[in-house]
């Protein structure tokens, strides 16, 4: 086994550039993701509708 060791800056940046860089998402990705975010946020509005109703009970006892 062997090792290469740079002791140059001009080979530093990239390196460090590349374990910093995250990975773009693809659209499918992305789109399932937006999905995601707006069925879960429609969830926490029916659940938040459902417990302030009126009914002079806690729903979920």
């Amino acid at each position: 086994m062997s090792a290469v060791i740079y002791s140059t800056p001009k080979f530093a940046p990239a390196a460090q550039s590349a374990v910093n860089a995250e990975p773009k998402k693809g659209f499918f990705a992305r789109v399932l993701d937006a999905i995601i975010a707006a069925r879960t946020e429609q969830a926490e509005r029916e659940v938040l509708k459902y417990v302030q109703r009126p009914g002079g009970r806690y729903p979920l006892q």
